[in-house]
């Protein structure tokens, strides 16, 4: 098993979702618990909780007759999941701001040098959770947060299929990442709120633009 994966559960979640997202699984696919453990050459367990995750993100569904089915991902279902992002995150974001200690930051800090320094979609990607988590901290426990990190998990299958798409995502979020940090050192609520948002909307530009290419591609 190489890196970035960790544990044998993120290689057998992080393998199945590259796999669904680069189309090899078309929708409507049955995945066959058996048949995975044996391929990936491990226990049922990982996969198992691959399937639970998997479908937290939205990526399958549990279909009476067939068992576990790929879903298809929409442009429509991304642009409802950011707009409800745009409206929450930003206001999680501003609290942050005013209660992040130091330790957090730095620890932000060091994460976004890390990701800029990796070509590894999906590395950025684990990455990327770990940056924003750090900036949140204070404010773990809320139901904001709570209900931040609930759509930021099932934005988590869009994000991964934009950067197998569109190259240079990670370049343009890494430079957003950077005036955020800025922002959030300066204690500067009003921008943190303002850029987070900015943030998010053209995140879902590119990623809503990226789900049409995608089927675009899948279609001809």
């Amino acid at each position: 098993m190489s890196q970035p994966f960790r544990t044998i559960a993120q290689y057998v979640l992080g393998t199945l979702r590259a796999e669904i997202l680069q189309g090899i699984y078309p929708p409507n696919t049955r995945l066959r618990q058996e048949e995975v453990a044996k391929r990936l050459n491990v226990s049922t367990t990982p996969v198992r909780e691959a399937f639970r995750d998997l479908r937290a993100e939205g990526l399958v569904a549990i279909d009476p007759n067939k068992g576990v089915v790929t879903r298809e991902l929409t442009a429509a279902d991304v642009t409802e999941i950011y707009e409800l992002r745009m409206v929450l995150e930003p206001m999680l974001a501003e609290r942050a701001c005013a209660n992040a200690s130091e330790t957090s930051l730095t620890a932000a800090e060091a994460v976004h040098q890390t990701m800029c320094a990796t070509t590894s979609s999906e590395t950025w990607a684990i990455l990327n959770e770990e940056f924003h988590q750090h900036l949140m901290a204070s404010e773990t426990g809320t139901r904001l947060f709570d209900l931040v990190e609930g759509l930021s998990l099932v934005a988590r299958p869009y994000v991964s299929l934009s950067m197998y798409v569109k190259g240079d995502i990670m370049d343009s979020n890494n430079h957003e990442h950077a005036g955020l940090l800025h922002a959030y050192r300066a204690r500067d609520g009003r921008a943190v709120h303002e850029q987070t948002r900015a943030h998010l909307e053209n995140t879902r530009n590119a990623i809503a633009a990226c789900v049409e290419q995608s089927f675009a591609q899948a279609a001809a």
